[in-house]
């Protein structure tokens, strides 16, 4: 799975008849040979840019993309969209592993063998609310294929404004953590938020994937 998810060539919007391959294969030529190296902490445990794809090959694709970053799978990856339901979008991979988001937020994977089934999360308004609460549901699908259920009680720390670079790019944000807690533990996610746009969040996945950091490098 780790080989898969690293694999750097992408796949598009698709149809009723499947994925299609996307114009941007061609467009970041090499790649799917490259790839984009190895993940480097940054501050807000973000992922440093690396390899050779520069911001004009990836808008010259003329396609939305996401970046992800997986530590536990040192995967750095960049995905197109597959399917798309009113604000909920689903970036994929060559290999059809799939990141479902509403507005951002992480609500379904599917691919990574300890998957995100389901949750229960905030929407965008919900996260802009310094020192809101609400509750949060995961449900996962463990190594036995049996889904658990765990239930955090979150609230809502408005950082403040910063700026953020992604892909050489300046972006003047609004930086969000929901801190969340039960009885066995506690997670903290993060946002950056920009106008109604989350551009990079850091966002649990599951136990054994850990967190991810995603970025919307073309909208």
């Amino acid at each position: 799975m780790t080989a898969a998810l690293a694999a750097c060539a992408l796949l598009a919007s698709c149809g009723s008849g499947g994925p299609q391959r996307s114009p941007l294969v061609a467009a970041v030529g090499t790649m799917a040979q490259a790839g984009l190296g190895q993940i480097v902490g940054r501050g807000g445990g973000t992922a440093a840019v690396a390899g050779p794809v520069t911001r004009a090959d990836l808008e010259a694709a003329g396609t939305p993309i996401l970046r992800a970053a997986i530590a536990a799978r040192a995967a750095d990856l960049l995905l197109t969209v597959a399917a798309t339901q009113g604000n909920i979008v689903t970036w994929i991979t060559p290999d059809g592993t799939t990141f479902t988001l509403r507005d951002g937020v992480l609500i379904q994977t599917r691919g990574l063998g300890a998957d995100l089934m389901s949750s229960q999360a905030p929407t965008i308004g919900q996260l802009l609310q310094d020192g809101g609460t609400h509750q949060r549901r995961y449900f996962f699908l463990g190594e036995d294929d049996r889904q658990t259920r765990r239930t955090y009680d979150c609230t809502v720390d408005v950082v403040g404004p910063e700026t953020i670079e992604i892909f050489d790019r300046p972006h003047a944000v609004t930086r969000v953590n929901e801190e969340c807690a039960r009885p066995q533990g506690s997670i903290t996610n993060a946002f950056w938020i920009e106008g109604s746009t989350i551009r990079r969040s850091r966002q649990l996945a599951s136990g054994p994937v850990g967190f991810i950091v995603f970025e919307r490098v073309v909208d």
